[in-house]
């Protein structure tokens, strides 16, 4: 394959010399303590810069109490404690020859009262789309505040070892909300034209340019397109993103997309194709003469020499990338393609902790992102012969994590060939991504030779013969076909008449039964598989109806067990594809030719006609060989779906946590 000469040239910003085009964007992480810096994010962010990142640009740091967001999540530099933490962040990231930026945020009415009891301020008293919340309008006083808490910040990164600062005019945020018409309804200097709207912006650039000094990068982070209606679109910012550049007093521009609340195309899942808004950092490029950033769902290092190539962008976001592996970068400039862990954009393990409010990011394919610290592979001292059954995600991290450890390490899986039922899964067209998983898995099994033996069903008498010092099962689970109460709940019971055809998720997904053409889905899951399920029919031209779990409406803040983002887009396909969406009632009975739903709350019944009828239910876990070798095996240990029928994350997850400690 040909070198990636164009990804990895040096690039000159301000008066930084960057060593090649990739750039990890800022996000938030969830790793502050107590709003400041913590070990967490210094080992985060030394383990991309040692994987040979260009340009980092740290987590966006909050300017004020006032930024409205939440404090559990984000970091505030309004603290001068801040300046150590940022000199310790700075150091690790210098330390292995990448450079460092501080994003300077505020979010103005996308924050809420909800986190810290302080009303939320903007450029008009909009209600915040997102929060719902009225916000103050800021008045002279309050912008002159505004201004001066940036140029505080600034001041603050720049003793703190940054070779730059990032100003946030994107996503939505306060300085988006003065320049959105649909935010900014003002009648003073700061409302109205353009050349108004923009006033509260050119006056931070000027503030912070003139406290920061000309050896200084200062960088601009802005939305090129807010993608709703009545809100500036691609030929707006044309207009308006060069007049920032004519001040010479921004040495880049960042380019993204979105508003408050399209923030879905900012943070794809991974139904949306790759590089979706390139273009629109390369119409911007076309209009400026400093460097451009392109961002969003790039995620392979060829694509991303092309972008830089082609000339549509000068440097290359990969953010969700090296998260999922802070070595891509040194893998991709050594030619070593098969062995980068490529993201999927299941948002699983980053997006979505976020909105949960887990202990801060990780992967769903890494489990050491975010926990630099206590996750390592070390060499084990006692080699041991190590036997793993189950050849899918969960059995493919324990051997691998193993093996590299050291130890010896053998394989089995009953059938052909390694991935297990996520297979099933990445069938339907909304999940395909999902083989990448299972392909550099694959891979590293066979990278780092481990003894693997397909089409091998693993009875308790080959493991005794065997005799492992340890034995993994990773046996998964199967699909529950029978709608029995005692397995999937009270609420779940129903009658199954003779004649009725009656079909599973996985069955259809994989292949194995033809459906009629009017489908009816029980989801149970509260997760996709019914979802993707229904669009795996509608694309088949079946008139599927979905009968949704039946507390869909009223669970928040999300009913069904995935980022808010990925099911906003799943909705959206199913919408455009015609798949009828039904809440509030439960499948009681399913007949030959139709089944009858019944109201969860008023218990009225009503029939529908039904060729085929779908069960998609959780799963239940292979546990046999487990349990017939209990105390027969010098370790045993059982994990992911065999353990319990969850996500692949948890199955990754165990994988690993289990063969690093053996």
């Amino acid at each position: 394959m040909e070198k990636l000469t164009h990804l990895f040239s040096p690039i000159t910003i301000g008066n930084v010399s960057i060593r090649n085009r990739i750039v990890q964007s800022a996000h938030i992480t969830g790793f502050a303590e107590n709003g400041l810096f913590s070990d967490r994010h210094v080992r985060y962010y030394e383990a991309r810069a040692k994987g040979g990142i260009g340009l980092i640009i740290t987590e966006a740091v909050v300017t004020s109490p006032a930024s409205g967001l939440n404090p559990r999540v984000v970091s505030e530099g309004w603290h001068n404690e801040m300046i150590p933490r940022f000199q310790r962040v700075t150091d690790a990231i210098h330390a292995h020859g990448a450079k460092a930026f501080c994003q300077l945020a505020h979010g103005g009415s996308i924050g809420s009262s909800f986190f810290n009891w302080r009303h939320v301020e903007s450029s008009s008293a909009i209600p915040s789309p997102g929060m719902g919340e009225v916000p103050v309008a800021l008045d002279e006083k309050g912008i002159r505040r505004v201004i001066q808490d940036h140029v505080d910040l600034a001041l603050r990164a720049k003793e703190g070892g940054y070779d730059g600062i990032e100003l946030h005019f994107g996503h939505g945020y306060l300085h988006q909300q003065f320049l959105s018409p649909l935010t900014n309804v003002r009648e003073d200097e700061y409302g109205g034209d353009l050349e108004n709207r923009m006033r509260f912006t050119m006056e931070i650039i000027d503030a912070v340019r003139k406290a920061v000094g000309d050896d200084f990068v200062v960088g601009l982070r802005s939305s090129s397109d807010e993608l709703i209606p009545g809100g500036f679109t691609l030929e707006d910012a044309k207009q308006f993103i060069p007049l920032w550049e004519a001040t010479g007093k921004i040495d880049y521009l960042n380019i993204t997309v979105a508003a408050c609340t399209t923030m879905t195309y900012a943070i794809p899942p991974m139904m949306v194709p790759p590089r979706p808004f390139v273009y629109c950092a390369a119409e911007i490029r076309q209009h400026v003469d400093i460097p451009v950033f392109a961002v969003i769902r790039i995620n392979d290092p060829v694509m991303a020499n092309e972008i830089v190539k082609n000339g549509e962008a000068d440097m290359v976001i990969m953010t969700r990338a090296n998260i999922c592996d802070p070595e891509l970068s040194n893998k991709a400039k050594e030619g070593r393609f098969d062995e980068i862990r490529q993201c999927i954009a299941c948002n699983e393990g980053c997006w979505e902790r976020l909105l949960t409010h887990q202990e801060g990011i990780t992967c769903m394919q890494n489990p050491e992102a975010g926990r630099e610290d206590s996750f390592k592979i070390l060499p084990t001292q006692q080699p041991k012969k190590v036997m793993v059954v189950g050849g899918g995600c969960a059995g493919m991290k324990a051997a691998t994590i193993a093996k590299q450890r050291g130890h010896q390490v053998s394989l089995y899986e009953k059938a052909d060939e390694l991935g297990g039922a996520i297979m099933i899964a990445a069938n339907a067209p909304s999940r395909q991504e999902l083989s990448q998983a299972v392909r550099y898995l694959t891979h590293e099994v066979q990278r780092l030779g481990v003894d693997v033996h397909l089409g091998k069903a693993v009875s308790t008498e080959m493991v005794l013969a065997e005799n492992p010092d340890v034995l993994i099962v990773a046996t998964g689970a199967t699909a529950i076909s029978d709608p029995n109460p005692r397995m999937v709940g009270p609420q779940a019971a129903m009658d199954i008449e003779p004649g009725a055809h009656v079909v599973t998720a996985e069955d259809v997904l994989s292949g194995k039964v033809e459906t009629g053409q009017e489908v009816i889905i029980a989801d149970k899951q509260h997760y996709i598989k019914g979802l993707m399920t229904a669009e795996f029919l509608a694309d088949q031209g079946k008139t599927v109806s979905l009968v949704m779990p039946p507390s869909v409406r009223y669970v928040t803040p999300n009913p069904y067990d995935m980022d808010h983002i990925t099911l906003g887009v799943q909705m959206f396909n199913l919408k455009t594809k015609k798949v009828r969406l039904i809440a509030d009632k439960a499948v009681k009975k399913g007949l030959q030719g139709k089944v009858v739903l019944q109201d969860i709350f008023t218990e009225e019944q009503e029939e529908l006609a039904a060729d085929t009828l779908v069960l998609s239910y959780w799963r239940q876990s292979d546990r046999k060989l487990y349990e017939e070798l209990q105390g027969k095996v010098k370790e045993i240990y059982c994990v992911g779906d065999a353990l319990s029928p969850r996500r692949l994350i948890n199955a990754i997850y165990e994988g690993y946590t289990v063969a690093a400690k053996i």
